[in-house]
């Protein structure tokens, strides 16, 4: 079986204040992306970005960002029901609200995958 190619690039809404958490010497930020979607639905992303350093200072609430990685399937057992979930490993993020962190950061952060 040949090894399958996957790329999701979406731009949304973080809808909190991303946090961080230290893995090794990595700092890894973790967030949520609200997507408005066809007919007033709504779709909602769960992030980790590895290596979130200089940019976590600008992951508040309400900040319009463009972020780009690859799905991943987490899963785990709750009193004792399976459970899983897609989270996005955040590759590539831009920041392209027009808030103003804008102004005071107006690169582009990229990020290394693991």
């Amino acid at each position: 079986m040949a090894n399958g190619f996957q790329k999701f690039i979406a731009a949304g809404n973080l809808t909190k204040d991303a946090e961080s958490r230290m893995v090794g010497e990595t700092e890894v930020g973790k967030y949520s992306i609200a997507i408005n979607g066809r007919k007033d639905k709504v779709l909602f992303v769960d992030c980790d970005h590895w290596r979130v350093g200089g940019v976590l200072p600008y992951l508040t609430k309400g900040t319009q960002v463009l972020v780009e990685g690859e799905l991943e399937q987490q899963s785990w057992e709750k009193d004792g029901q399976k459970k899983s979930k897609l989270v996005l490993q955040v590759q590539r993020l831009q920041l392209i609200g027009g808030r103003s962190q804008k102004q005071e950061a107006d690169e582009e952060f990229v990020s290394e995958f693991r």
